[in-house]
């Protein structure tokens, strides 16, 4: 293997901390598929089962997602390294909340659920960095619910945005009319149009008809 592939392997989040040893023995027991999408090629769609460890180690992706009852859609754009729903592996449902597109030209590391029973769980290592991404996830969404009380009008928008959010960064478009986001933040019309107003004219988002474009997740927050 190619030095660079393999000092990206190295620090993706399930293998960091793994020393170089336990990582060369661990290639020799585990299959690596390496694939290759091209530009608008569609990776996984929602309720496509979630069978391997999917990791994004070059390029960019796009996620989608409609809301419960398809009255808004939340687009992503995520750029490598990211590992893609782990948490959606495991569970009653076991398969992908959300559609991927790639935007450019993207490589993935595919490695199957199997694996993590039979060689990636005797590594503590392995079992602590995906237990970290896990805990990291629920804590994530726990601390969502918990911190909305007193938040102004704007804090909730920029909350909602957030919660959506499988990464808290880069990109994100939201299409959604504005009577339904009003009646998401339990405020009227005309008050959630000026909060919006107000973010475009600082230049945290762009709105166009039916949508919010926000350019930097981090900026925003």
């Amino acid at each position: 293997m190619e030095l660079p592939m393999y000092d990206t392997l190295l620090s993706l989040p399930l293998f960091q901390g793994l020393s170089q040893a336990d990582f060369n023995s661990l290639l020799q027991k585990i299959r690596l598929d390496f694939v290759r999408y091209e530009s608008d090629t569609v990776i996984f769609s929602a309720g496509d089962l979630c069978k391997s460890l999917a990791f994004l180690i070059n390029g960019t992706v796009q996620s989608s997602r409609k809301g419960t009852e398809s009255d808004f859609t939340f687009f992503e754009t995520i750029d490598a390294p990211c590992l893609m729903e782990p948490y959606s592996m495991f569970g009653r449902a076991g398969v992908y909340n959300r559609s991927y597109t790639a935007v450019t030209q993207c490589s993935f590391l595919m490695i199957d659920k199997q694996y993590i029973y039979t060689e990636l769980g005797k590594y503590n290592i392995c079992r602590m960095n995906l237990l970290n991404i896990l805990c990291g996830k629920v804590q994530q969404l726990d601390g969502h619910i918990w911190s909305m009380c007193g938040m102004t009008l704007r804090e909730r928008i920029v909350h909602f945005i957030k919660g959506l959010s499988d990464v808290q960064y880069g990109q994100k478009q939201l299409t959604i009319k504005m009577n339904d986001l009003a009646l998401l933040m339990d405020a009227t019309r005309l008050n959630v149009s000026r909060e919006l107003n107000s973010l475009e004219s600082e230049g945290l988002i762009s709105l166009r008809r039916k949508e919010i474009l926000i350019p930097a997740l981090e900026n925003l927050i």
